[in-house]
């Protein structure tokens, strides 16, 4: 896996800097979709929607509000408190284990999307979340997780936070197993977390606070034409089969369908020529153009060139001719 690190700065681009790599840090919510969406399901789970603090989420019997459910028992609910980096209401799963024999519980709002790959391929889901340890037990900490499903609940990729050595790995469906994107997680930290799923390529993408964590990865190795039925957030087990007190809060729950041209296409430093010419990849929506500007101190942009993604992953690859010590750019997708 490249270790390039990206950070967004506009709306509908990336950036990243030559030769050294960037750390993310203090993000506001990622913004790298534009306008022209549908809204497929979003919640803050606010009382003025009808979530009731005093119920939980999903009951022992299966009784969701607005729509949720689970697949196997635990701790879940609202709650009310107040709480640096979330507002209002908020949802949580974790703290009290199963009573029954589950050995994972899954939260999920269905729902039956087969996407429009012609004018709405991109999916995006966005969520804040956090994970929580009162008691830290190293290898005792459970998994927290969220997971795609496809309309006949086949899981479709996953993206673990793994307790035990706070590693974030992701799984597919080719039964391989859980791979480490090779970054961690910290407790008590607020995250946004991204997921940019592109229907019309089988690709999907992962960012943390605006770092990348995860991408170009397909969206299914088993389905053709996958679609989508629920993101799942998951508590899982530990590697001892037994559970802790861990849980995880989450907030403001978004799933949104966009036209290619109105998500931020990836880049990446595919390194440099035998020149010392800097070789760049976009990683956007086939056919869409995008305009590459570069800058030596990110206040001044300059426009370098316009690329076309190409069919059917979505790549463009540009070179800059002029050599710099250190440089930044950035791809703006255009109308």
């Amino acid at each position: 896996m490249n270790r390039t690190i990206f950070l967004r700065i506009l709306l509908l681009g990336w950036i990243l800097s030559v030769p050294r790599l960037l750390t993310a840090q203090d993000f506001t919510t990622p913004k790298s979709v534009g306008t022209g969406g549908r809204v497929i399901f979003e919640t803050g789970f606010e009382r003025f929607e009808g979530y009731d603090p005093a119920v939980d989420l999903v009951d022992a019997l299966g009784r969701g509000q607005n729509g949720w459910m689970a697949v196997g028992q635990g701790g879940n609910g609202l709650l009310t408190n107040l709480m640096d980096g979330f507002t209002g209401q908020y949802a949580y799963v974790g703290y009290q284990g199963p009573t029954n024999s589950s050995n994972s519980v899954n939260l999920f709002r269905p729902f039956q999307l087969i996407p429009d790959t012609n004018s709405l391929p991109v999916v995006v889901f966005q969520v804040t979340f956090s994970l929580r340890d009162d008691s830290p037990s190293g290898s005792a900490s459970d998994d927290f997780r969220w997971s795609v499903y496809s309309p006949n609940d086949q899981r479709l990729f996953t993206l673990d936070f793994h307790g035990p050595d706070q590693s974030i790995n992701y799984a597919l469906d080719d039964g391989k197993g859980f791979i480490g994107t090779g970054y961690q997680f910290e407790y008590g930290v607020v995250y946004q977390l991204e997921i940019s799923m592109s229907f019309g390529r089988n690709r999907w993408s992962a960012s943390l606070n605006g770092t990348s964590v995860a991408y170009e990865l397909p969206l299914s190795t088993r389905i053709q034409r996958p679609s989508l039925g629920s993101v799942d957030v998951v508590w899982a087990a530990n590697p001892k089969g037994t559970w802790n007190d861990n849980y995880m809060l989450f907030d403001d729950y978004r799933i949104v369908s966009y036209p290619p041209n109105a998500v931020a296409p990836l880049m990446e430093l595919s390194g440099m020529d035998g020149q010392g010419k800097t070789l760049v990849k976009v990683w956007g929506e086939p056919a869409v153009r995008y305009r590459i500007q570069s800058s030596n101190d990110l206040r001044t942009w300059i426009d370098r060139d316009i690329v076309t993604a190409t069919a059917p992953d979505g790549l463009a690859s540009w070179t800059d001719t002029q050599l710099t010590a250190t440089r930044y750019y950035q791809a703006v997708a255009l109308p």
